[in-house]
């Protein structure tokens, strides 16, 4: 009997394997999510958004962009911009929260553009881990499966509710958290195969993370059955996500997209030339209005080398020098129309006031020779 693949959620041990862009915080604007959808990707995350901040959003139809946007009290921040023809079905919000209320308040807010809401446990940021958030979660999971509990009681069976988790020092704890996750109504787990703390490109453990899904699939039928696992960290060539596909669901794919979004989702495809990719990239910002301030760090974030494994720092180092430009060039522009023109596509009318999405953003971060002077 043929099989019949189900996307979303991801089925336990089906041949085709998922492949997502998965959540960065501030690259996973609109433009680099159409980007991914374009180039395979068969899933895309937004960014993490604050839940306390999400529930507070009004949802506004822009007529004009032909989005559905999410803005804030201040009426001045798009939290959220939302293409509901090409992210139908492919978009997971990914969630911020410390407890199940506010969760499942935010929740409601996205749940008629999102085929799955995720719950963050992985994020090592102060601004996250001191307000309850992201790796805190890792230490309490009986609060994890409250706020998993809440959005599943709110919100429709058609929304999944996935998580994504680090590491934890002992496999046996690590498994332990994935069945409480999942006995709360998660039907996806996502693990990052790093400890909490630990910063790529540092210390990956592929094996350690091979073990946790063996582990579970051998033990327990429901991740063979009901609850899929995917694999988060590290995966930059074709020959590794093959590696982990044999015992995963599928994979999260983050720093490699942004090297490489051209093949990376798509094995049968060759890379594209850097430029082709900067170009469509930047085309998709002036389509969807996107803020000058976070199109330039998205670019700088594709020709940066510092989150990369020495390994792949070959590859950047020869899409670098096929560029007509340094990348100090990109440090140097203002607008969108200044992008376009460094690239080489047309400018397009965008809006003379940008909707803010509420970050800020510095030339310094991506500035090398600062960051070693200061120890960074």
């Amino acid at each position: 009997m043929e099989e019949t693949v189900q996307l979303w959620p991801p089925r336990p041990l089906q041949s085709k394997k998922l492949r997502c862009l998965a959540p960065m915080v501030r690259a996973n604007s609109t433009p680099l999510r159409i980007l991914a959808l374009d180039y395979g990707a068969d899933i895309v995350y937004s960014e993490e958004l604050i839940a306390r901040r999400l529930e507070l959003c009004t949802r506004k139809e822009n007529e004009e962009l032909k989005t559905i946007d999410f803005v804030d009290a201040s009426g001045k921040t798009t939290c959220l911009r939302v293409d509901p023809v090409r992210e139908k079905n492919k978009l997971v919000v990914q969630l911020g929260a410390a407890e199940g209320e506010c969760a499942s308040r935010a929740a409601a807010v996205v749940a008629d553009v999102a085929c799955g809401v995720d719950l963050n446990m992985g994020c090592p940021k102060p601004f996250s881990t001191g307000g309850g958030m992201g790796q805190a979660l890792l230490k309490d999971g009986e609060r994890a499966a409250s706020i998993v509990k809440s959005l599943r009681r709110t919100l429709p069976a058609s929304v999944a509710v996935t998580c994504k988790i680090r590491l934890l020092p002992e496999i046996s704890e690590t498994c332990d958290l994935i069945r409480q996750l999942h006995a709360a109504g998660a039907v996806a787990v996502a693990l990052h195969c790093r400890y909490a703390g630990v910063d790529p490109p540092k210390d990956p453990q592929l094996p350690t993370q091979k073990r946790v899904f063996e582990r579970l699939r051998q033990e327990h039928v429901a991740f063979r059955e009901d609850c899929a696992l995917l694999a988060n960290g590290d995966l930059y060539t074709h020959e590794a996500i093959s590696n982990v596909d044999a015992y995963t669901d599928g994979v999260l794919l983050a720093r490699p997209a942004l090297l490489d979004p051209s093949s990376i989702f798509r094995r049968s495809e060759e890379r594209l030339p850097k430029l082709d990719v900067l170009r469509q990239y930047v085309r998709y910002a002036q389509r969807y209005d996107a803020h000058p301030k976070n199109t330039k760090y998205v670019v700088q974030e594709m020709l940066a080398k510092r989150r990369h494994p020495p390994d792949m720092r070959g590859v950047l180092r020869d899409q670098l020098a096929s560029l007509p430009f340094k990348h100090d060039a990109v440090t140097a522009t203002k607008t969108l129309g200044d992008l376009a023109a460094l690239v080489g596509v047309a400018a397009t009318p965008t809006s003379q006031e940008p909707a803010s999405d509420g970050r800020v953003y510095s030339d310094d971060y991506f500035d090398e020779r600062k960051r070693k002077r200061e120890g960074g």
